[in-house]
């Protein structure tokens, strides 16, 4: 049991239990955890997947949601009752939040709409599927999105994703379980340390876990800074729904491009077949030119990102007292940043757990 109990708003970008196959199988087990651990719990997630959807709020459109109810007992927290409306809870049923918006929506709703002012005393964004290392997939992600979208509301926010690491593609039973006892002592442990004032305050600590064997006996937790990546393509142009030569449509794997080990997309079939960097014999040498297949067909591009040496980078290319560095160490990282995507000072505590 904590030595205190903590009201904790969590949300997520891969939105509502899946079960363990699908997009969304962490969020039920540590939510479960957090409350057998005698915290208050609320959860307010998205009601389908927002990966990879950074801190976007989409104001065009009207957000909407129902209530859902997890069975009581359930070990992956499927197969609940959706309401309209909140009913009186069974005893042991926790009341969820689905809303139709993004994850950042979701922090927001749930900090100045559904609850009173300041009655959290601090938001979970998680865990996510795949780790949310490395700027590139950090200031993609919808999970540290959500925490940052609190974090500018003046809210304590942890961002939490757990690794999945190549050759435990899925992780075992007992990697996820691990990783929920130890992500809520994190947790737990950051409260404690608390997040600072004035110049010196941490907006977001950005918490990766990897699921690999260390995780089961007192895994090394190391304070990090971000490490600097990039991407290159992360769509495929393929053929037109309305073409003949249209082909099935590429789908990102669940949990987005980190969760995965290999590039995605290969399978896509192109718009057409000649050397998409080729241009017209007839265009000038230094002349701006669109590629000829997209003169000859309809636009459509589809997710498909190739992230081979993002996902798996050589080791010669980890930069020590990064979080790349430590997660494929085996550690769990903790990156403390501002809401500026700014690196924040590490608190002078030693962590143990």
């Amino acid at each position: 049991m904590a030595s205190k109990r903590l009201r904790i708003l969590l949300t997520n970008d891969d939105g509502p239990p899946s079960g363990p196959k699908g997009h969304s199988p962490f969020v039920y087990p540590f939510a479960r955890a957090l409350v057998d651990a005698g915290h208050d719990v609320r959860v307010v997630v998205p009601s389908s997947q927002k990966s990879w959807i950074g801190k976007a709020y989409h104001i065009a459109d009207k957000c909407t949601g129902v209530f859902y109810y997890p069975p009581v007992g359930s070990d992956d927290g499927t197969g609940g009752e959706t309401s309209d409306l909140p009913r009186e809870r069974r005893e042991g049923e926790m009341e969820w939040v689905l809303l139709n918006g993004t994850p950042a929506t979701c922090a927001s709703v749930a900090l100045h709409n559904l609850f009173a002012p300041n009655s959290f005393d601090l938001v979970i964004s998680g865990p996510n599927l795949g780790r949310n290392s490395s700027t590139a997939f950090a200031m993609s992600s919808g999970t540290v999105g959500a925490a940052m979208a609190a974090a500018i509301s003046g809210a304590n926010a942890i961002a939490l994703s757990w690794g999945l690491m190549e050759g435990w593609k899925p992780p075992p039973r007992e990697f996820v379980d691990a990783a929920t006892k130890v992500s809520r002592d994190v947790v737990e442990r950051l409260h404690e340390v608390g997040w600072g004032e004035g110049e010196g305050r941490v907006d977001v600590y950005t918490v990766n876990v990897p699921l690999l064997p260390s995780i089961q006996k007192s895994p090394e937790v190391r304070w990090t800074t971000m490490a600097q990546t990039a991407y290159g393509r992360l769509f495929k142009s393929t053929p037109h729904p309305d073409s003949t030569t249209s082909a099935s449509p590429a789908e990102v794997n669940k949990g987005g491009p980190a969760a995965v080990a290999a590039p995605q997309g290969d399978n896509v079939k192109p718009a057409t077949s000649g050397d998409e960097s080729s241009s017209s014999s007839s265009a000038k040498k230094d002349e701006l030119r669109l590629k000829d297949e997209h003169r000859k067909e309809k636009l459509h591009f589809v997710f498909a990102p190739d992230l081979g040496a993002l996902i798996n980078p050589r080791p010669e290319d980890l930069v020590e007292d990064t979080d790349n560095h430590a997660i494929f160490a085996g550690a769990i990282s903790i990156t403390p940043i501002r809401a500026a995507f700014m690196p924040a000072k590490a608190p002078n505590v030693q962590l143990r757990l």
